[in-house]
């Protein structure tokens, strides 16, 4: 073998034997069975290419190795998505990666950027902070396979996994109306997040539709966690009662948890004076006290998705129609919903 002949990697004998990198690593590894065929048809491309298997490599990665990077491992909601990757990712033999970039936009692009360098076979990118163009660019530039969950990116080469989610709010607040809540706030997630932007829309024209409007002293930002939905809920709490929302709408689910608690701190309860709808509908949502009214978010199906059409750009199937997989996102009813107090029923508008 020339001193400048590229080493031959994995993806080159599964192009060469017309199979999945998964399918060589299965054979070179014997970690699942294959067909007779398939393994003879593996091993003479093993031997035409002069493949040579490396157990370790300075500053790379295993060519089969899928990274997966998510904004906040503490949220439960990722550790149902990292879940759906990792189960459908060991089917077909692949290792993964995982990166934590606990919300730093900054942390994210040096992540993305470096992934590709380690040569890994595709990333998964959960609720991404970035901005589309930082993403695209990334993407067109180091070659690695992408899908995106979490976070619509138009661009043909990027696959999208998401739910609608002004159309989810929409209905949540759809759902508040109904009960005659016409004070309604939105605890929002972060600035630069593009679920946020488009939760307060669907929010924003439920109440538009029905003469009302949301009020920008209901509608404070927070970090999206626990203490980031008590502060948020807490300086919607602090204007004089007579300001007070009936009902709010938080980002996310921990949020909403955050939300509970700020409220029951003003001695107040849920849902007999301020009902809370959340967003994801992670586990601990059934068993909040009250249990916690959310929207649903089939999370750990959007995983095993994401990597299987990850699998399938690998493997360079590149038609993907439109790029986008939407999944449903039910409005789950519980008891942290109920008819406005006719105290402070009256509209704002």
């Amino acid at each position: 073998m020339g001193k400048n002949k590229p080493r031959t990697n994995l993806i080159d004998v599964a192009r060469h034997a017309g199979v999945s990198p998964a399918t060589v690593s299965r054979v070179l590894n014997r970690t699942a069975p294959v067909s007779e065929s398939v393994h003879a048809r593996v091993l003479a491309s093993l031997t035409a290419l002069d493949y040579q298997p490396t157990l370790a490599r300075s500053n790379s990665s295993s060519p089969d190795t899928i990274a997966l990077v998510v904004p906040d491992l503490l949220n439960p909601y990722f550790s149902e998505v990292v879940r759906g990757v990792q189960d459908e990712a060991k089917i077909d033999g692949f290792m993964l990666l995982l990166f934590d970039t606990t919300e730093d936009v900054q942390r994210e692009k040096q992540a993305l950027q470096a992934l590709a360098d380690r040569s890994v076979s595709g990333i998964v990118n959960c609720a991404s902070r970035l901005d589309s163009q930082d993403l695209i660019a990334i993407r067109e530039r180091r070659k690695t396979p992408m899908v995106v969950i979490n976070r619509t990116i138009r661009h043909p080469l990027i696959p999208c996994i998401v739910v609608d989610s002004e159309n989810a709010t929409y209905r949540a607040t759809r759902h508040l109306l109904d009960l005659n809540h016409t004070r309604i706030a939105y605890l929002a997630g972060p600035s630069n997040s593009e679920s946020s932007q488009a939760r307060r829309r669907g929010i924003e024209k439920a109440l538009g539709e029905a003469g009302l409007s949301l009020r920008p002293e209901w509608c404070p930002s927070g970090f999206p966690n626990v203490d980031g939905g008590f502060q948020a809920m807490s300086a919607v709490l602090a204007l004089s009662p007579s300001d007070h929302p009936t009902a709010a709408i938080a980002y996310n689910d921990i949020m909403a948890l955050g939300a509970l608690h700020a409220i029951r701190t003003q001695r107040l309860g849920v849902p007999e004076q301020v009902s809370v709808i959340g967003f994801d509908d992670i586990a601990m949502a059934a068993h909040a006290s009250p249990p916690l009214t959310t929207i649903a978010q089939p999370k750990y199906r959007m995983g095993r998705l994401a990597m299987q059409i990850l699998h399938e750009l690998i493997q360079g199937h590149s038609s993907l129609g439109d790029g986008y997989n939407l999944v449903e996102s039910p409005l789950v009813v519980r008891e942290s919903t109920a008819p406005a107090p006719s105290a402070n029923g009256h509209g704002s508008k």
